[in-house]
């Protein structure tokens, strides 16, 4: 009898452990806005918004195309545009203008973002007030690397 005590309690021990765990983890919604895919996301709209054009939407289908072309990229070890976005991202999708950012990073997000908008080809894809959504794909190699594709479209 003293033994099943023993057991009762440290069974209850575990579940109330178990529960304050459970209470300090972030909420899914909090979870999912830590990736880097939300992180960029959220770093290309505050580049456009901190320069007076309008957030871009996402999309979550074509962010899978896009992580694709970043795992693609770190296979390959290099940094790639797709060569026919029309027949990859665009297939099915009514647009008029894109245009595609590539990157790769041991850093941050932050500095990623600070390099695409110190870069003129990079930077006027960022602000294209043409452009309504884009797809986002990120990709940590074994080597800790960080590879990104933002794709643009509108």
């Amino acid at each position: 009898m003293k033994r099943t005590r023993l057991a009762v309690t440290r069974i209850a021990l575990v579940a109330a452990l178990l529960t304050g765990l459970t209470a300090l983890a972030p909420s899914p919604a909090h979870a999912s806005t830590s990736t880097p895919r939300a992180r960029m996301f959220r770093a290309t709209n505050n580049s456009r918004l901190s320069n007076s054009v309008r957030r871009v939407d996402i999309h979550w289908t074509m962010s899978t195309l896009a992580r694709k072309h970043s795992i693609a990229m770190a296979n390959q070890g290099r940094i790639f545009h797709t060569s026919n976005p029309s027949s990859f991202y665009l297939k099915g999708v009514r647009w008029s203008t894109w245009g595609e950012n590539v990157g790769v990073t041991g850093g941050t997000i932050a500095g990623l973002q600070d390099a695409f908008m110190r870069s003129p080809g990079h930077r006027s894809n960022i602000l294209n007030r043409g452009f309504r959504r884009v797809a986002v794909g990120t990709y940590r190699d074994a080597d800790g690397l960080l590879w990104v594709t933002v794709f643009f479209y509108g």
